[in-house]
């Protein structure tokens, strides 16, 4: 059966949208200027600031704020941990707000803020209701309930029992003690800031003092006056119902689709299928699901067959203030027209190994009809996207990415065929519809042609290749200078204008590699295409595209609803689970594919 699926195109290249904006910012961010402090409009909404955390924080920050989401492992940087103590103290509310509008993308943490590159923006209420929860979050119950105590017997009778100042001892106007439901009074301090004051001036109108481990409850508990806090274990309590429903819809058409069984499927976060439940469409299009008692923590996921293909919804999580999900589905008609197809870039990646050159040619697809592209003779087994490979490339081997341009996973749906290869998998609508990889060696001697034609109208074409000694005759090629890349060395980047179908990518080495120049150069590239693609990626798109061009296509991106690109990696994590409990491999080789392949998954949803 055959799978289809949706990923925005500007996913592919997440990694160089975040050196852009790291760059970007230096050039077009305004100079600093005297603000306003920061403090929330009002008081913040801890029960929504949870469900807010649950749905757009915990798949990073973990469902409790410790760090320990189903991403962390697989970020450059581990998130922060909300429950450190140290965090707690240190942390001052209007820099936490800041650092969610604005982002902090040196370590991986994306602006959430309107007028920044997030196409789904946070509200600024919410924003704080966010910053309440982290605070929530990190402070233990048991030190709350100390802190009350504390407060209780030492505090009330000046501050009064909703902390505005008002209890009965308070001294005159003149004196009043602070009130603790300022929003600024909180917003502008961290716990340590209000400790040490307590600490070193002492509390006036008092003769007695509190020892550190009191001042420091009845700070995290004088806190709370500025938000309304709730168990941080209640996240995990089982949600007693839930509605999951949505409208079937064909994206050819715009029709709704008044038939078939729609099924419902429930995973850990460990990607473990737990629940299957089935249902009828009903005949405006709608259908549903009612749940009752299940987990906070899985992760739900919809899917409907349509003339022989499967399509699914967006994957979504329930919480206790998220009790109904609506999970649309869309389905597309076919297409048997080739002329439906283009590719956006073939981007080359050149290694240079002894007498050897190493090629990787990325493609990114695209289907520019409303419909899926089955291939010319309307089964897909017998190929869609057909590519040409060029004589005497040995080592072929083909992988396909699923939105991310740091890991590829191999494509095994390829087939050989009497003008080269195709791949069998459906082609959905849409830009970036497919990326796959082609990696293959050629024999290089005192230089060698490398050509081989290319069945689709192309828009862009580029090579990347190390400096050490080969030179490239440029032709139709626009040589795009050097660019130095640390200690990975110095690469040459060449673009040429766009091809018509049937066309040929052409172009001619000479010359033999250079040791001392690889040596001199720290080249790394030999034997790791994953280093190379990602280089390659990111100098390529910066020389040839332009920062301006990426940044407006990622911000104005479609998503397409129909994802089968989520079903192939379920059913690859299946197979690998079914291979390793057969004891078809070891340990260590399981646990790296997995996770790998979890990887992909996490990054899609």
């Amino acid at each position: 059966m055959s799978h289809l699926a949706s990923s925005p195109r500007a996913k592919v290249f997440g990694l160089v949208f975040l050196l852009l904006f790291i760059v970007l910012d230096f050039i077009v961010s305004p100079p600093a200027m005297a603000q306003e402090p920061l403090e929330p409009p009002s008081i913040p909404d801890i029960v929504n600031g949870a469900r807010l955390f649950d749905d757009r924080c915990a798949n990073c920050h973990g469902v409790t704020g410790e760090g320990n989401g189903e991403m962390a492992s697989k970020l450059e940087k581990p998130p922060r941990d909300f429950t450190n103590v140290d965090f707690r103290r240190t942390a001052v509310p209007a820099k936490m707000f800041q650092t969610i509008t604005e982002g902090r993308l040196i370590a991986g943490m994306p602006p959430f803020g309107p007028n920044t590159a997030s196409t789904n923006p946070i509200g600024e209420d919410e924003r704080w209701d966010l910053v309440a929860n982290v605070y929530d979050l990190g402070t233990p119950p048991e030190v709350i309930d100390a802190g009350q105590v504390v407060y209780e017997e030492n505090c009330l009778s000046c501050h009064g029992e909703l902390g505005m100042g008002d209890g009965p001892d308070a001294p005159d106007q003149e004196n009043q003690p602070t009130d603790l439901t300022d929003l600024r009074y909180w917003s502008s301090r961290s716990n340590e800031m209000v400790f040490a004051a307590l600490h070193d001036d002492g509390i006036p109108a008092h003769s007695y003092e509190l020892d550190d481990d009191d001042l420091w409850n009845v700070t995290d508990y004088s806190r709370t006056f500025s938000y309304t806090s709730i168990d941080p274990e209640a996240a995990l309590q089982p949600i007693g119902s839930a509605t999951i429903s949505g409208l079937v819809t064909n994206g050819s058409t715009d029709a709704t689709v008044g038939e078939g069984t729609v099924t419902l499927r429930a995973f850990t976060t460990d990607l473990e299928e737990v629940m299957s439940e089935t249902t009828t469409v009903q005949s405006d299009g709608h259908y549903m699901f009612e749940l009752s008692d299940v987990a906070p923590d899985l992760i739900y996921m919809t899917s409907v067959e349509y003339d022989d293909l499967s399509y699914n919804g967006n994957p979504d999580r329930l919480s206790d203030g998220k009790t109904e999900l609506d999970m649309p589905i869309v389905v597309f008609e076919k297409t048997t027209d080739p002329g439906v197809v283009s590719i956006e870039q073939v981007h080359m990646v050149l290694e240079f190994v002894e007498d050897r050159v190493m090629v990787s040619e990325i493609y990114i697809i695209n289907n520019n009809d409303p419909a899926v592209y089955v291939g010319e003779t309307g089964d897909s087994i017998d190929g869609v996207f057909e590519l040409v490979l060029p004589t005497g490339a040995e080592n072929v081997n083909f992988q396909r990415s699923f939105g991310s341009v740091s890991n590829f996973l191999p494509a095994s749906e390829l087939i050989q065929t009497d003008r080269g290869w195709a791949d069998t998998v459906p082609l959905r609508p849409g830009e970036g519809a497919m990326n796959l990889l082609a990696t293959y060696e050629i024999p290089l001697k005192d230089g060698v042609t490398i050509a081989h034609p290319v069945y689709y109208d192309t828009v862009n074409a580029t090579i990347l290749m190390p400096e050490v000694g080969i030179t490239l005759e440029e032709g139709d090629w626009i040589d795009q200078g050097a660019q130095q890349m640390g200690a990975a060395g110095t690469f040459l980047s060449y673009a040429r204008p766009g091809l018509e179908a049937g066309e040929a990518l052409s172009f001619e080495l000479d010359g033999r590699v250079n040791r001392a120049d690889v040596a001199t150069s720290g080249t790394a590239l030999a034997g790791d295409s994953t280093t190379g693609l990602i280089i390659g990626a990111a100098v390529l798109l910066l020389v040839v595209v332009g920062a301006a061009l990426m940044v407006y296509t990622w911000q104005n991106s479609t998503v397409v609803t129909s994802n089968g690109e989520t079903e192939q990696l379920l059913q690859a994590v299946a197979n690998l689970d079914d291979a390793y409990e057969a004891g078809g491999m070891k340990e260590v080789q399981y646990q790296q594919q997995r996770e790998k392949l979890i990887s992909e998954l996490t990054g899609l949803w």
